[in-house]
């Protein structure tokens, strides 16, 4: 058996490097000399950058090589040999420095025991992306057995490893080496660059700065340890590169696409107050962002001179909440998460927790009125909304566009309420963007990816969709798309 079992992978592209990563299984706690080669063609006749790393049992035993001296805006193959053995031959590509056409995937929320990863081998196969925006959730922590107010996972014969939830190190490396010997998570990974952000099951369920839903101090260790044990994890098995070497919880950073547009990756979990409902929750001090993420983010915003500007965010910008929505659509809003579980409020764990903040967001979105694109994940539904402030007073203010991506498996509306796919689900959905007029579009039951499609006239939105995640099928199809003009502030339906 290889030792090279979790394939390959690369992130965080720049545009004259890139970081490489792979791990390396042994029978012992020996240190392994890994050599690593990064070539223009795949015969690697044309060798750019190469190294050596060494895979340590204290990294559990995996290797980040930063390959540099790279051009701008091209391919790259690349592979790592130990132990007498070769790797599979990885495709990368770094950032552009001039862009006028920029093209990449959008995911979120892959739960490992909920559904085969039908979409990352959907992606995998396309030929057409810069690079995969993964919005959070890449694993799930939970136990395989939930605790109420979780869903269950699907009768798939895909338990999670380990069974119970995970708290250690040892059971966050046994989860992430469980979905990086997934076939279809390898074949994504070694066919484009990955650039994520965080959500809150890369550490526990509700997570915030000082605790999570499902975290007991008193059973479980200082919360504080727990966070430094998933960041520490997460480095380990993903490729990606400190934004701050100082700060190595730190996530949140810039991605500049060539002048063409900036994206601003956020971390809307570990820095945030504990989410709580009204009246409680619009004290002004109230923060999802953190001080220093805030600030760092307006900054952004105003010193960004690219044609678009992206905010790459994990939690739903909009608004979902309406007082008196009808009884048609409240079990839909209720089951999907977009309402308080007692269904006489917002959902608090979302941006509508923090309406104090979220409006010194909205004073800076409006500045960049007809440049700004909201990508976001978490609740597992596929929406496409209209930002605005007080989207029910009739004003029609735009001042942003939201897409937000459907789930890669973890369960919607059809999966929690066991009705048949594109049913039920479908009046719902007209309730909601009949009484929601800042909804234009919504889709309760589809699995799948999103692919962004920037230039400077026009930024446009496909939704694709796979048949099931219940077994492994290649079915894929696309499903609506939305544009945006610059400038504009009309959403325009493509598909």
């Amino acid at each position: 058996m290889t030792i090279f079992q979790h394939g390959i992978a690369s992130g965080d592209p720049l545009q004259d490097r890139v970081i490489l990563w792979t791990r390396v299984t042994v029978a012992d706690q020996r240190e392994v000399q890994v050599t690593w080669e990064i070539s223009e063609d795949r015969e690697f006749s044309r060798v750019v950058d190469s190294g050596l790393a060494i895979a340590q049992a204290e990294d559990d035993h995996t290797v980040h090589a930063d390959a540099g001296g790279l051009s701008p805006g091209r391919h790259y193959f690349y592979r790592f040999h130990g132990e007498g053995e070769a790797s599979v031959i990885g495709r990368t590509k770094t950032l552009p420095a001039e862009a006028a056409h920029v093209r990449f995937a959008q995911v979120s929320c892959a739960k490992f025991n909920a559904g085969f990863f039908n979409v990352y081998a959907r992606i995998a196969e396309r030929d057409d992306l810069d690079f995969l925006l993964h919005l959070g959730d890449y694993i799930y922590e939970a136990a395989n057995v939930p605790p109420a107010g979780q869903t269950p996972g699907a009768d798939i014969g895909r338990a999670l490893e380990p069974l119970h939830e995970c708290k250690t190190v040892e059971d966050y490396r046994m989860r992430y080496n469980q979905y990086r010997r997934d076939p279809d998570a390898q074949a994504m990974h070694a066919s484009l660059p990955i650039i994520p952000t965080v959500d809150d099951h890369e550490f526990a369920d509700g997570a915030w700065r000082g605790g999570a839903d499902v975290h007991d101090d008193a059973v479980d260790g200082p919360w504080s340890e727990r966070l430094k044990t998933c960041f520490r994890v997460r480095w380990e098995w993903l490729p990606v590169r400190h934004p701050d070497p100082a700060d190595t919880q730190r996530v949140y950073r810039s991605v500049n696409l060539g002048g063409l547009a900036d994206i601003f990756l956020i971390n809307t979990r570990t820095y945030r107050d504990q989410p709580v409902p009204a009246p409680e929750m619009f004290a002004p001090e109230r923060t999802q962002l953190g001080v220093a993420q805030r600030e760092w983010l307006f900054r952004e915003f105003e010193s960004s001179q690219s044609r678009w500007q992206i905010l790459g965010n994990p939690s739903v910008l909009s608004t979902t909440w309406k007082e008196n929505c009808s009884e048609d659509i409240k079990l839909a809003l209720l089951k999907t998460k977009l309402i308080a579980a007692d269904g006489n409020g917002p959902d608090y764990d979302q941006w509508d927790g923090y309406p104090v903040e979220r409006k010194l967001l909205f004073d800076q979105l409006r500045k960049r009125r007809g440049s700004t694109i909201v990508l976001s994940g978490d609740i597992h539904v596929g929406m496409v909304c209209e930002v605005e402030e007080d989207p029910f007073d009739g004003k029609n203010e735009v001042i942003a566009f939201e897409f937000i991506n459907s789930s890669i498996t973890s369960q919607n509306l059809d999966d929690k309420m066991k009705w048949g796919y594109r049913t039920n689900s479908v009046d719902y959905e007209r309730g909601l963007t009949r009484e929601y007029p800042h909804v234009r579009w919504c889709d309760f039951d589809s699995h799948g990816f999103n692919i962004v499609d920037v230039t400077p006239g026009r930024v446009q939105v496909e939704y694709w969709i796979v048949d099931t995640v219940l077994q492994r099928t290649k079915g894929v199809s696309q499903g609506a798309t939305w544009a945006v003009d610059h400038g504009s502030l009309e959403l325009l339906r493509v598909k």
